[in-house]
């Protein structure tokens, strides 16, 4: 009797090992033709169910987990490259053209008033290309997670002030009027100074390209955050995509004949807001354009 007992518990051991082998040589076959075949949500499956072989297989489905997460990543930036170039290549041969244009003229004209003309034309093209290199430069390091941050506490309401009034004749020319809250405010948050500077310029020169007439500033605290609210009413003719105003080279002007916009502040600046540990979103409510930026609060202070 024990005689057939172990004959039986040899030939079951015999029967585990070849099934064993069987899934090891599909898994070892699954695994070489990965690259292959690969697509996002393979998986690697077995039908022989042993734990030290199933712990396995999920180890190894991890790993496919993470190189197709990687992949993806990869993806992203090539087409957020592609995306960059054709729009660099666009927005910036439309103020050379410019410049290109009014040089030309310059050299054929003697009228003094015109040459002047060309000469400031020439002048904010330049300062244009400027602002946009920039704008580049900034997006390619925070991509790159090349930016650092030097947190401190800020009292925003000054900040918010300085740098609005610092366009105080941009704003006069344009007829465009401000408003800020009668009470002044002395709430501090955490943020990166420079950074946060970045974004309200940014915000500062949408308003002066797309508002009507107005801008109004105001403030309100929420949880742990400091919400700060910047609307501007817009033009009667204005056809602003909401939900297209933080995508990289948007612009208002479909026909992309807006040559002073590049489509790159607001997208930048919801980054910027972001990294310091905030968002921002932005709504049409009737003919006012609104921007609401979350910043974290210095509970210390408070």
């Amino acid at each position: 009797m024990w005689g057939w007992i172990f004959v039986f518990l040899l030939f079951a051991l015999l029967f585990y090992l070849y099934f064993l082998k069987k899934e090891l040589r599909k898994l070892k076959q699954a695994v070489k033709d990965l690259p292959s075949r690969s697509s996002f949500g393979s998986r690697l499956s077995l039908e022989f169910r042993e734990n030290t072989l199933m712990e396995l297989v999920e180890e190894l489905n991890a790993m496919v987990d993470e190189f197709e997460n990687k992949s993806r990543q990869a993806k992203q930036m090539e087409e957020n490259v592609k995306l960059s170039i054709a729009g660099l290549s666009h927005d910036l041969r439309t103020p050379l053209t410019s410049i290109n244009g009014y040089v030309q003229l310059l050299r054929t004209t003697s009228d003094e008033s015109k040459r002047e003309n060309y000469r400031n034309i020439i002048q904010q093209s330049v300062n244009r290309l400027i602002e946009m290199t920039d704008q580049f430069y900034d997006i390619a390091r925070m991509e790159t997670n090349q930016k650092e941050m030097n947190v401190s506490s800020i009292s925003i309401s000054n900040l918010v002030e300085e740098v609005f009034l610092s366009f105080y004749e941009q704003f006069e020319e344009k007829h465009i009027e401000l408003n800020f809250p009668e009470q002044s405010q002395n709430t501090q948050i955490i943020a990166d100074p420079l950074l946060l500077l970045r974004v309200l310029q940014n915000i500062v020169q949408n308003i002066l390209r797309y508002a009507k007439s107005k801008a109004v500033v105001s403030y309100e605290t929420e949880e742990n955050f400091l919400v700060l609210t910047i609307k501007n009413d817009i033009k009667p003719d204005s056809k602003v995509s909401v939900e297209k105003v933080f995508l990289r080279f948007y612009t208002e002007v479909t026909s992309r004949t807006n040559t002073e916009a590049s489509g790159l502040g607001l997208y930048l600046s919801k980054k910027l807001v972001e990294k310091m540990q905030g968002k921002m979103d932005a709504e049409l409510d009737h003919q006012w354009f609104i921007l609401t930026i979350h910043l974290p609060l210095n509970l210390i202070r408070r």
